[in-house]
């Protein structure tokens, strides 16, 4: 073991210090590490910059034949991105509250024409001759010259047609069919 070295202070007098053989490796290992840090550090930000470089070359000059459908089987139908606006548009959904999820009716396969006489078309009633009773729980009653009815959203109402909504205004409760707007007699 070699001694400790040996310290004048000002005054002359002689202390030792502490050994500390490790203290250079410490230095050094932590400068290494440092430096793996910055390298590390270097490359990520040099990764960035290309990927980033590329994908603004790409944007820019977008003159590129990139088609993957081109290695598919002749059998595939193009991608949903590769669609175009008209041909992604979806039809506007119908919120019609008597629209079911059914199937249209098959049509009936010609037979025999048999002349048959028309169905006797019901009394057209005039949509002024309903008017509105009272309004509960989504249910309207309305009265006209037959009698009174109790409709709700999506009933059919004789010369009026299809009940559309039943709903509160600032004049009182309407229902609003295809054909008119019925309210409280006045």
């Amino acid at each position: 073991m070699t001694p400790d070295p040996i310290r004048r202070s000002s005054s002359g007098s002689a202390s030792r210090l502490p050994s500390r053989p490790l203290a250079g490796s410490v230095v050094a290992r932590r400068a290494r590490e440092a430096a793996g840090e910055r390298t590390v550090l270097a490359g990520l930000v040099l990764l960035a910059l290309t990927a980033s470089g590329f994908a603004g070359y790409a944007i820019s000059t977008g003159t590129h034949g990139y088609d993957v459908q081109a290695v598919l089987p002749a059998g595939m139908a193009p991608f949903a991105w590769k669609k175009t606006v008209a041909q992604g548009r979806l039809a506007d959904p119908d919120f019609d509250p008597v629209t079911t999820g059914s199937l249209p009716d098959r049509p009936v396969a010609p037979g025999p024409q048999v002349p048959a006489e028309p169905p006797a078309p019901p009394p057209a009633l005039s949509a002024g001759t309903y008017t509105l009773r009272g309004v509960a729980d989504g249910v309207a009653t309305v009265e006209s010259r037959e009698g009174r009815l109790t409709v709700s959203l999506g009933s059919t109402l004789p010369g009026a047609g299809r009940v559309l909504s039943i709903r509160q205004t600032g004049a009182g409760w309407v229902v609003i069919t295809t054909e008119t707007i019925i309210g409280p007699a006045s």
